[in-house]
């Protein structure tokens, strides 16, 4: 799980001309090292094509902290006790 901060301020909305609607079209990219704040990840505006080929700086607007948990696994030992128990309690 990646959990984002993004200033709302900093980012580019377009209005849709389908549904009115207004929508962000965000990258996140992998840090190659995590910042001061242990965050993992950076977010920026997206750019066109164009703005790629010109190398353009990128608009940063956030960033954000990778969460890894880790499943339980239980033993077959312990289910097959528990359903070989034949108590009334």
């Amino acid at each position: 799980m990646i959990v984002l901060s993004i200033e709302k301020e900093a980012v580019k909305w377009k209005k849709s001309e389908k549904n009115g609607k207004e929508y962000a079209t965000v990258v996140v990219e992998k840090r190659k090292e995590k910042d001061k704040y242990e965050n993992t990840h950076s977010v920026s505006n997206s750019q066109s094509k164009d703005e790629r080929a010109e190398k353009k700086k990128k608009e940063y607007v956030g960033s954000g902290k990778e969460y890894n948990f880790e499943k339980k696994e239980y033993s077959k030992a312990v289910n097959q006790q528990e359903s070989e128990d034949d108590l009334p309690f």
